[in-house]
């Protein structure tokens, strides 16, 4: 697969990724039977903690045979590389795919819908990091950086789809741990990664970065290549 050209800038100042109550509030699930509106709007629950991808083995993410710098928005220095990833959505028990037969606004779409066992190229993610994993954003199959669409309204508001070309904060994420399961939060928003079981048709599984809290829609596990 050809990897897009991808322009990435250092950031001149530090974005923080603590993010109030309201905002949160504003930015969570508006759905009141979604798990992550049950949960605190606040700071990140007991237990949750901040954490780590594992970048062994990651190589320097290029554009035109040159080393790519920082990614902008985050305040992180130095230079990105990226490892080959495999995400597995723990509620659906399903790896995230990349809907590239999707057309108009939902073109590139994440879904959490291949079972395990029969994955293929739409699965395979390159997870990217300058901060040893701590922050990341992620390369899609398509070769277009995942974004949450917030500028979308109605239950596609914080869509997950590979569209963006430059890592900004809609493409960054923060990552969390707790027992063992893994969270992506936003850097924008605050709010996670989440699966919508409760979706029908080709939205059901669809992957968004909505969720107010981290409970068991939001648990991922990735599976390195």
């Amino acid at each position: 697969m050809r990897r897009k050209s991808i322009l990435v800038l250092v950031a001149t100042a530090v974005v923080a990724v603590v993010v109030t109550p309201l905002a949160l509030a504003r930015a969570g699930e508006s759905d009141p039977g979604h798990p992550s509106a049950q949960g605190s709007a606040g700071a990140p629950p007991a237990g949750l903690s901040p954490g780590h991808i594992d970048m062994t083995g990651a190589t320097p993410l290029t554009r035109d045979g040159e080393q790519q710098l920082g990614f902008e928005g985050t305040g992180v220095p130095g230079l990105a590389s990226c490892r080959e990833y495999k995400i597995l959505s723990l509620a659906a028990n399903r790896y995230i795919a990349e809907e590239q037969g999707y057309t108009g606004a939902s073109h590139n779409m994440l879904r959490a819908r291949t079972a395990p066992g029969t994955t293929g190229s739409w699965e395979v993610f390159e997870i990217c990091s300058d901060d040893g994993g701590h922050t990341v954003f992620l390369q899609a199959p398509s070769g277009y950086l995942v974004t949450a669409e917030y500028g979308y309204t109605g239950k596609n508001l914080g869509m997950l789809r590979g569209r963006g070309e430059w890592a900004d904060i809609w493409e960054t994420f923060d990552v969390w741990t707790d027992g063992g399961k893994y969270y992506l939060r936003n850097a924008s928003r605050g709010t996670y990664f989440t699966c919508r079981l409760d979706y029908t048709g080709q939205y059901y599984e669809e992957m968004k970065a909505t969720g107010a809290a981290p409970g068991a829609w939001e648990a991922l596990w990735f599976d390195g290549q």
